[in-house]
C-alpha cells in the first residue's frame, strides 16, 4: 500500500513539473524586435558624423 501511495505521489510531482515546463516554454516571446542598435549601418552612420540625408 506504502508503494502505491508513493508511486502515486512521484507521478503527480512529474505532472506538476511536467505542466510547468510547458506553460514556461508558452509564455515566451515569439520574435525578437531589432532597434536601431542592433543595425551597424546604422551606428557606423552615426560615428561617422555624416549627415545620411
Amino acid at each position: 500500500m506504502l508503494q502505491f501511495v508513493l508511486l502515486v505521489v512521484i507521478l503527480a510531482g512529474l505532472a506538476y513539473g511536467a505542466w510547468r515546463l510547458l506553460r514556461a516554454t508558452a509564455n515566451r516571446p515569439r520574435t525578437r524586435t531589432i532597434g536601431p542598435d542592433d543595425d551597424p549601418e546604422f551606428l557606423n552612420r552615426l560615428n561617422h558624423g555624416k549627415d545620411p540625408r
